[in-house]
């Protein structure tokens, strides 16, 4: 059973305002007491409302920054993108120490919800619980991930991916609704609740949870693959072959996209990467001056 975030297959088992001094009115803001206030929606791990909030109010520049990456981050563990996730997460820690120097009270609450130290240790146990086979002992690898709401949802969800692996559905099916349960938001969880219906042989309640996916990631190729097969299974032909299509040209505009990041992340990894790309470059203007000179000649 693998991830359609990654493979596409039937079973899923993948700018800030200008800064300002801390209570300072920003030029041209309005003076309005009913502003949305970011705290309430952060408490309660709404990270996309909580920046949408601090955005909408005038919030100092760095918290805007920190909230926005935070928000990068949930979405990117939604989606099993660990690499581009740790980058979201080098941003927020930034960030955060940006807030500090702007607002020590807000930026006290926020690492209180959100202590970056704690995110790296669920990410980090997210990711080497990869190769973990044995459902105890992936329990216990993804201990830190369970530790904070922005991680535990994922370990739900990589915990009922092996139950379902292991053909243990109702196991796979508490792991998949706790994970909803906890990040209403976790659209991959969703999926995999789809996929358990399909394979029960319960094709119209696998479409009616993949379109639920779809409210949630409407550029999810794996849940238009998927809703593509449910309906065919229920002679829905046109409607299927429609969603398929639709699931192969986002698998390729993914795929290219994961390939410019990952080829963005060798380089910024390996210095060699780095030297030989100014070098190329070096070689491809000189080549280009010399053309344009032997015309002018």
């Amino acid at each position: 059973m693998s991830d359609p975030a990654r493979q596409g297959s039937v079973l899923d088992l993948e700018r800030p305002e200008p800064e300002t001094a801390p209570g300072a009115p920003t030029p041209g803001a309005p003076a309005n007491p009913t502003q949305p206030d970011w705290k309430p929606f952060a408490r309660s791990g709404e990270w996309r409302r909580a920046q949408a909030a601090a955005t909408l109010s005038f919030a100092p520049a760095a918290l805007v920054a920190a909230l926005t990456s935070l928000n990068a981050f949930q979405e990117d563990v939604r989606a099993r993108r660990y690499s581009a996730a740790r980058r979201a997460l080098d941003a927020y820690a930034g960030g955060l120490e940006d807030t500090q120097t702007q607002s020590q009270g807000e930026a006290a609450l926020l690492r209180t919800l959100a202590e970056p130290e704690v995110l790296r240790r669920g990410l980090a146990a997210l990711e080497q619980g990869a190769a973990e086979r044995d459902p105890a002992g992936l329990q216990t690898c993804l201990a830190p991930a369970e530790a904070h709401p922005l991680t535990r949802a994922e370990a739900l969800n990589v915990l009922g991916v092996l139950h379902a692996l292991r053909t243990e559905a109702g196991a796979a099916r508490s792991c998949f609704e706790e994970a909803l349960r906890v990040d209403a938001g976790h659209y991959r969880a969703r999926m995999n609740l789809g996929n358990l219906a399909l394979e029960a042989g319960d094709p119209q309640q696998a479409e009616t949870e993949y379109r639920e996916v779809l409210k949630l990631a409407p550029d999810y190729d794996g849940a238009h693959h998927n809703l593509g097969v449910a309906l065919r299974r229920q002679g829905k032909v046109y409607e299927s072959v429609g969603s398929i299509r639709k699931a192969q040209r986002l698998g390729v505009r993914r795929s290219q996209q994961e390939g410019r990041e990952e080829l963005r992340e060798q380089f910024r990894a390996s210095p060699k990467l780095r030297l030989v790309r100014v070098v190329l470059i070096g070689a491809v203007v000189l080549i280009a001056a010399l053309l344009l000179f032997s015309r002018g000649g």
